[in-house]
């Protein structure tokens, strides 16, 4: 457990002796740390970190800062490992749950894992909205950067209406049939106050590079899915933010010299990748008995994960079950192609985002990146210092955020504290002695409270 770190000085003394003009009440202090350097692996050891109003004010030895923060501040990590905090950058945080407070626990999944920031790719804008507030209210909830509603084909978005009766989904779309409608519905868009634009399905290739225009004419990020009708080398070279998923379409029958040039391309331009290999695995090609026996583990002695999987979430998974099984699509002949693209990217150093399409099918909030990473390890063969950039310096960047990705004087003290160096192994990442969240101290006693609050709901929901 943390632990206040006290001398041992009689009471008297302790009682008359006066505070540093400097200290801050409200100052954080968390000494005996090891520091790694998420740009090179590096490690500084018997580091102290001084945090105030949100912010590193400053690291370097304890006798120099134990000054500026009162005594009960002081919290002793006995030489565990800091990193900054985490991101998955690919969730739907409007699917956590049915009901909005319930969304609330849920989407503090995301934190309590080690995860301080996540890319919303959009759906529901009223709820994303509403919970994107009160993420901004709460250091028990990441950072919401959001793309609001997605852009959609019309057609695409009438037939998923009239198919499925659903009526909500084309009012939580941006439908798109002619090039000529998009300056309007990008402006419209845009003063809803989105981070970004997702695109996700487009009418034709016109629609589509008029999108990527009108995105660089208001200086916005653009990123999502290219349709197969869309040449993938001409989507990157038009300025797409970030290629969501590994299922491109396009690298079917795509020869080495194609695959070579867009991955040049992403590499000289500096677009993103994010796999959500997650989801691929767990939707696409999937074991049927094992999700069968994940879903039906009620009382998760199997599946301890189980335990945090919302009702909407269980729903929603038996249904997309049904898709999958129905589906003529060959996902397992497909995919060692998609896994040479993405080899292919890291072995050309194209910048990763880690991301997990949370909250979708079988994807668990928080829990599924540490899944995702692992599978950057076994199946994209990355090394750990690169899967650690994907879910920390690499969103950092994509943003053009200076002040976030780091564990540096100056920057958001959005930290995570691991028993285990993830360097040596991925899975250490899971090892999370402590969570801090722009300046607010997460321990791991309250980290085991909300987790079983979550079960507990859950059980009973």
């Amino acid at each position: 457990m943390i632990k206040p770190y006290f001398l041992l000085v009689p009471l008297l003394i302790l009682s008359s002796c006066r505070k540093s003009k400097d200290v801050d009440d409200t100052a954080l202090l968390l000494l005996n740390a090891r520091i790694i350097n998420v740009l090179d692996g590096s490690i500084s050891d018997n580091q102290s970190i001084l945090i105030q109003d949100g912010k590193i004010e400053s690291i370097g030895a304890y006798k120099d800062l134990k000054g500026f923060a009162v005594k009960q501040n002081h919290v002793d990590i006995e030489n565990r490992f800091v990193i900054p905090g985490l991101w998955d950058s690919h969730v739907h945080i409007d699917q956590l749950s049915d009901d909005f407070n319930h969304s609330k626990q849920m989407l503090s999944l995301y934190t309590l894992n080690g995860i301080t920031s996540i890319r919303e790719m959009g759906g529901d804008w009223t709820r994303i909205k509403k919970l994107k507030q009160v993420a901004s209210e709460s250091h028990f909830l990441p950072t919401v950067f959001s793309a609001g509603p997605i852009f959609e084909n019309k057609a695409f978005v009438d037939w998923v209406v009239e198919q499925d009766n659903d009526i909500a989904f084309g009012k939580q779309r941006i439908s798109v049939s002619k090039p000529e409608e998009v300056p309007s519905l990008i402006d419209s868009v845009i003063n809803l106050g989105v981070d970004f634009i997702k695109v996700r399905t487009a009418a034709s290739p016109e629609v589509f590079f008029e999108i990527a225009k009108q995105c660089r004419k208001y200086g916005v990020k653009f990123c999502g899915h290219v349709d197969a009708k869309i040449d993938l080398y001409e989507a990157v070279n038009a300025g797409i933010s970030s290629l969501e998923h590994i299922d491109i379409f396009q690298l079917t029958g795509m020869n080495e010299s194609k695959m070579d040039s867009i991955v040049s391309l992403m590499k000289s331009i500096n677009t993103y990748y994010c796999p959500t290999l997650t989801y691929f695995k767990q939707h696409r090609i999937y074991d049927k008995e094992k999700i069968n026996a994940f879903l039906d583990d009620s009382t998760y002695a199997t599946y301890p994960q189980r335990a945090y999987a919302s009702k909407s979430l269980l729903d929603k998974s038996k249904q997309a079950i049904g898709w999958a099984q129905e589906s003529q699509v060959p996902w397992k002949k497909l995919e060692p192609n998609f896994l040479k693209f993405a080899k292919k990217l890291n072995e050309n150093n194209v910048s990763v985002l880690a991301g997990t399409d949370g909250a979708n099918a079988l994807v668990l909030p928080g829990f599924s990146l540490h899944e995702e990473l692992a599978l950057y390890s076994s199946e994209l063969e990355m090394e750990n210092l690169s899967i650690l950039q994907s879910a920390t310096i690499n969103p950092a960047r994509y943003f053009g955020l200076e002040n976030l990705g780091l564990v540096k004087k100056g920057f958001t003290a959005d930290l995570v504290v691991l028993d285990k160096n993830p360097l040596k192994a991925i899975d250490h990442m899971q090892s999370i002695y402590a969570v801090v969240k722009t300046g607010n101290l997460i321990n791991q006693k309250e980290i085991k409270e909300r987790l079983i609050s979550i079960q507990e709901y859950n059980r009973h929901e």
